[in-house]
């Protein structure tokens, strides 16, 4: 027996002055339901900017029948396009990552560093590329190379290998996974990671509102803008 999905997000913007965060849920008329989040980057105007722009382009594509990676490539023609003429916007960019979920399948694609995870019980799963420094940074421990305590706080970690900034893509993640009944999908900007994966896991059948009020709870200095959609079935 099939069943239809329900989703829920919310959002804080942490320790910092402003809230460069943008995300989305939208039903399909095929009963789909596609959720985003965009992490912007390139300050104030120019992170809340370029998030937006990507989370428009992406929920006015989909909802025209176009796939995930089309919309990608629109939100990426949007940032492009919303900057010219405009010096304050130059270098914003954004990170994405985009789900469609029907039934017994997710779709998703990503650019950047902003997780998805599959919580199956009190185990979760991340399904995504991370696009920023921080595999090479963690490969480079796992040799011997650097220490736990040097991969952890190393300078470049949370370094983006690749954005939503207008220019041609070269990293995409792409992908789809037949789910089981009783997991949940948590679609999330790097904020999360004030708390660990277990404590996330422990929290995903929480409103998204809990979850959030543990990442601020962590009492991380400067904590990151955070959001959160959360996709599960209905009961």
């Amino acid at each position: 027996m099939s069943s239809r999905w329900r989703g829920e997000g919310g959002q804080h913007r942490g320790g910092r002055p402003y809230q460069e965060d943008s995300w989305a849920l939208r039903p399909l008329a095929d009963g789909s339901l596609l959720a985003i989040v965009a992490d912007g980057m390139g300050g104030h105007s120019g992170g809340a900017t370029a998030s937006k722009l990507v989370v428009e382009a992406v929920v006015k594509m989909v909802e025209r029948g176009s796939s995930l990676t089309d919309a990608l490539q629109a939100a990426n023609a949007a940032v492009r396009e919303g900057g010219k003429g405009r010096p304050e916007l130059e270098g914003m960019g954004s990170t994405v990552v985009a789900a469609l979920v029907n039934e017994d399948e997710v779709q998703w694609v990503s650019v950047g560093d902003s997780p998805f995870y599959v919580v199956a019980g009190k185990t979760m799963e991340r399904l995504n590329a991370d696009h920023s420094m921080a595999p090479q940074i963690d490969a480079l421990q796992a040799r011997g190379m650097l220490t736990a305590e040097e991969a952890a706080a190393h300078p470049g970690r949370h370094t983006l290998r690749e954005a939503v900034m207008g220019e041609p893509l070269s990293l995409i993640d792409q992908g789809s996974r037949r789910l089981d009944r009783h997991v949940r999908l948590l679609l999330c900007s790097d904020g999360v990671h004030s708390l660990g994966a277990d404590d996330v896991a422990a929290l995903a059948a929480q409103p998204v509102r809990k979850l959030i009020a543990a990442v601020l709870a962590a009492g991380v200095p400067h904590q990151d803008n955070v959001t959160i959609v959360k996709l599960e079935r209905e009961s």
